[in-house]
């Protein structure tokens, strides 16, 4: 079979660890093995693991750089921070905020217009220039930032190359943006989705990690090829929790990412709530991990209710091994949602591999309900009762046996390599219809 050579625009990329980085991370490890050469193109990160400042940081090297190794070719741009960077770099996020709030928002509006206001240019240019010397079967640019799929359209249109365009997460149809406001809700409704619209009309392919997504997506294009692939977990990763069993002196309920104001939170804790009070003396830990990165998301939770505090702890950031045997010593890991706002968060795919007891909180009703029927992973919990009750449960068989067991099935579907092969079987097979 002929390789199929396939340009990628990645802004999220190892060394910086953010979820985002991850996806076209296993494109770039896994295509080759699959019949396609990744030509992927991204910028320089540092090894800085603030998430905050290593995005708004200059870039430790400034100058374009080629990698061509076994998987592929990796190109690397730098990145020059703005006037509106520096001024957090050197002042914080709490001086000047009008001013930076003022440079953020015509930045934002004028780059899809203007690639003059865009500080992610310098890529743009890369993909340009590589495109001058060499052919590709097809440019895929991964979003956010969505900035790079006008890229993908550009290119498309100058060098006649097909492009795909992959959402992590939804743009102007993501249910917390459908649900923006005033002057906000104008911008994401009509500005935005004007520039969405021109570079999804032509597109070849239209890829989703959300299925949900797909449905909303046809309603502002009736006609773009769609397909999903899921986000998922990393074997190696899973290789850390080897030999790593539960811990049995405490039933220890771990969570771990990013908890979202859209977040059920409150009926979680409204259900630990209600088994505490019937089980005062119970051997139970709430055990946030790397949580404290989040203040007001820690005291969100420590203010719900008195009883709770002495029953959760909550930890500084730690590395992905540490992270992973953590994991792995609880016996029930959490899974915030929201039946409202339905979004797919990556953490399900890393708690699947680890069979342990998964408690979701609250049934969205949509791709986490799949995800949760498909693998038998847990307790995929309705209302704050169903969580009591599903505590219950787990903790009478954690104080007779001093661990939960987990019938966790089918979760290999999950992981990055195959959804990286699902991905190339897609690609090729439509460009071969071509």
């Amino acid at each position: 079979m002929k390789i199929k050579k396939i340009l990628i625009l990645a802004w999220d990329f190892p060394p910086y660890t953010a979820i985002g980085a991850a996806r076209p991370y296993s494109w770039y490890n896994n295509f080759y093995s699959n019949n396609i050469l990744p030509i992927l193109i991204t910028r320089h990160w540092g090894d800085d693991n603030n998430f905050k400042n290593s995005y708004i940081k200059s870039s430790p090297v400034q100058r374009k750089t080629i990698e061509n190794n076994r998987q592929g070719v990796l190109i690397r741009t730098p990145y020059t921070s703005t006037f509106r960077d520096r001024l957090i770099l050197k002042y914080g996020y709490d001086k000047f905020s009008i001013l930076r709030k003022a440079l953020s928002f015509f930045s934002m509006i004028l780059s899809f217009p203007f690639l003059y206001f865009d500080n992610k240019k310098n890529l743009f240019y890369a993909a340009k220039s590589y495109l001058e010397n060499e052919k590709v079967d097809l440019i895929l640019a991964t979003g956010e930032p969505f900035i790079l799929h006008k890229y993908a359209y550009k290119l498309s249109i100058k060098f006649n190359v097909p492009y795909a365009l992959d959402y992590r997460d939804g743009w102007t149809t993501r249910d917390d943006n459908l649900e923006l406001k005033g002057f906000r809700a104008f911008l994401n409704n009509y500005y935005f989705r004007f520039f969405e619209k021109k570079f999804l009309s032509k597109s070849d392919i239209v890829f989703t990690s959300n299925p949900f997504e797909q449905k909303k997506l046809l309603k502002i294009n009736h006609n773009i090829n769609l397909k999903n692939v899921f986000n998922g977990y990393v074997e190696k990763e899973i290789n850390y929790a080897k030999n790593v069993s539960q811990l049995s002196d405490y039933f220890r309920i771990g969570y771990a990412g990013t908890i979202y104001p859209f977040n059920c939170v409150e009926e979680f804790l409204e259900g630990m709530k209600l088994f505490v009070l019937k089980y005062p003396q119970s051997r139970i830990k709430l055990l946030l991990l790397g949580i404290n990165s989040q203040p007001t998301q820690i005291n969100r939770i420590l203010n719900y209710s008195k009883e709770l505090i002495p029953y959760i702890e909550s930890t500084d950031r730690m590395d992905k091994k540490d992270l992973v045997k953590w994991f792995c010593k609880c016996n029930c890991l959490l899974v915030f949602t929201s039946p409202h706002l339905k979004l797919l968060p990556s953490k399900i795919y890393e708690y699947l591999p680890l069979k342990r007891k998964i408690l979701v909180s609250l049934n969205d009703n949509a791709d986490i309900k799949t995800i949760m029927e498909t693998t038998n992973a847990g307790y995929n919990c309705n209302s704050s009762n169903e969580i009591f009750e599903s505590l219950e449960k787990m903790y009478i068989e954690f104080l007779k046996f001093g661990f939960v067991s987990s019938n966790t099935e089918n979760f290999e579907q999950y992981s990055r390599k195959n959804q990286a092969a699902n991905m190339s079987k897609l690609i090729i097979d439509h460009l071969d219809d071509k």
